[in-house]
């Protein structure tokens, strides 16, 4: 299930030129993420989206783990929630990675999202709450739109939370109606949402 958990920023698009970032505090992971809340400097903190590398592995799973549990609580039961955030491992997480394009956003040195597709389906977009607000997942999915107009490719589709939907939307998806998956027994609804490249 493909989740944004953050709303577009106004300046997401001027993030993509100026290299916008946010202030820091920490995780429970004591983790230190940027956040614009204490600290409005904190926005000209660097940041960059690059692929995914080898090294960055190991922090994928607590970026979807905390999305899911903090971003998602509006829209999701603790238990729609923990079972989400339990249908990957850190395992299946690299398993899934490994095929299609996956990009990762690096803010001021700490990892705070990341996103992935398979051909023309979106799979993941995924952003720390810490770093939420500033236009990252905006970038995220940008990269992999553009990417896949240089591969030819003429639509994409995602699976969009009810946390991703307005996003998705945002971005020039439309609905094509709500579904519902299931992880772990437990049933969570969602938009499978497409969107023409031509």
């Amino acid at each position: 299930m493909a989740a944004t958990p953050v709303p577009p920023h106004p300046s997401a698009h001027c993030a993509r030129w100026s290299g916008h970032t946010g202030t820091v505090h920490s995780d429970r992971h004591h983790r230190r993420y940027p956040n614009t809340v204490d600290d409005p400097l904190a926005l000209f903190l660097p940041f960059q989206i690059r692929p995914l590398e080898s090294a960055d592995l190991g922090e994928l799973l607590g970026v979807f783990r905390e999305a899911i549990q903090i971003s998602a609580a509006d829209q999701y039961n603790q238990q729609q929630r923990d079972a989400w955030s339990r249908a990957q491992s850190h395992e299946s997480l690299i398993s899934a990675l490994s095929e299609g394009e996956a990009v990762v956003a690096e803010w001021d040195d700490a990892l705070v999202g990341f996103a992935h597709r398979v051909n023309g389906y979106i799979n993941m977009v995924f952003v720390h709450p810490d770093a939420s607000r500033v236009g990252i997942a905006t970038l995220l999915y940008q990269h992999l739109e553009d990417g896949a107009r240089v591969e030819g490719i003429t639509e994409l589709n995602a699976h969009a939370s009810l946390t991703a939907h307005n996003f998705f939307h945002f971005m020039g998806f439309t609905s094509e109606g709500q579904e519902e998956a299931e992880r772990d027994g437990v049933r969570l609804p969602r938009h499978h949402m497409r969107k023409s490249l031509v």
